[in-house]
């Protein structure tokens, strides 16, 4: 792989790409491409599978499309670890500055975790219009900023902010092990997972809920709060999340391989 270092002027300082940038971030998206082509049409045709088997014996009463947002998150998870561990020692030592590759990275996590947010709202208009043919009730297990299948803005953010949160963490994890190892990294696991543990729980939303919910029953009531609390909240961690993955990469030392 060649990546040109761009040249330090002032053209590239600001909000604007570099060429090495760019170079990176068509890189990134043409990997996720690899794996989304094949992957998202295997993760629609199991929920259609699921689907059509139970309708066999007994009538659907939920969505099943809701539950197929929970192997995105995971996956973005591990994939941005993989990305600080092995892509980002290969495009510093082909010359591209450390916060030129972190830029480029974080215009690719946010494109992703839109694009990947779009196919989720496509499933879950998709599964809606088919529930609403068949009579089924689209119900969700869990709360949602979304109250159905065809509220497309609240899902995108809900998706987008989820998914640019696991993203994150991801980086900041892999940022961690990269820069000091495996056990000072595992002793800093439980905090660096924080961000995604915080947006679930502001969101209410996915694995976060099941944990929760014997809580509520016991009296121990955690009520969202108002939305546009939720929403600065989120965004404040997220931003927070993103500047300590930046401390943590922006002088971390490449290592060599013998």
């Amino acid at each position: 792989m060649s990546i040109e270092a761009p040249p330090r002027t002032a053209a590239g300082s600001g909000l604007r790409l570099t060429s090495a940038e760019s170079v990176i971030i068509r890189r990134v998206l043409a990997e996720m491409w690899k794996v989304a082509r094949w992957f998202w049409p295997a993760a629609l045709l199991i929920p259609i599978l699921i689907g059509a088997t139970i309708a066999q014996f007994t009538p659907i009463t939920k969505s099943i499309w809701e539950n197929a947002g929970q192997w995105p998150r995971w996956w973005l998870f591990a994939m941005a670890i993989a990305l600080v561990t092995g892509y980002l020692p290969i495009v510093v030592a082909h010359g591209v500055s450390r916060r030129a590759a972190l830029r480029a990275g974080a215009v690719a996590g946010v494109l992703i975790a839109l694009l990947w947010a779009g196919l989720m709202v496509v499933g879950h208009v998709g599964e809606r219009a088919i529930y609403q043919q068949l009579g089924w009730p689209d119900t969700m297990d869990t709360p949602h900023l979304f109250a159905d299948g065809y509220d497309v803005l609240p899902m995108l953010a809900e998706y987008g902010l989820i998914f640019l949160a696991y993203l994150i963490t991801g980086a900041l994890v892999g940022g961690l092990y990269y820069r000091f190892g495996a056990i000072r990294a595992t002793l800093l696991l439980l905090p660096a997972m924080l961000p995604m543990v915080a947006i679930e729980m502001l969101l209410s939303t996915g694995w976060y809920t099941g944990l929760y919910g014997p809580l509520n029953h016991r009296g121990m009531d955690f009520p969202r709060p108002p939305l546009i609390v939720v929403m600065l909240m989120v965004l404040v961690i997220l931003s927070f999340a993103a500047l300590v993955v930046h401390l943590v990469l922006r002088d971390v030392s490449i290592h060599s391989k013998k």
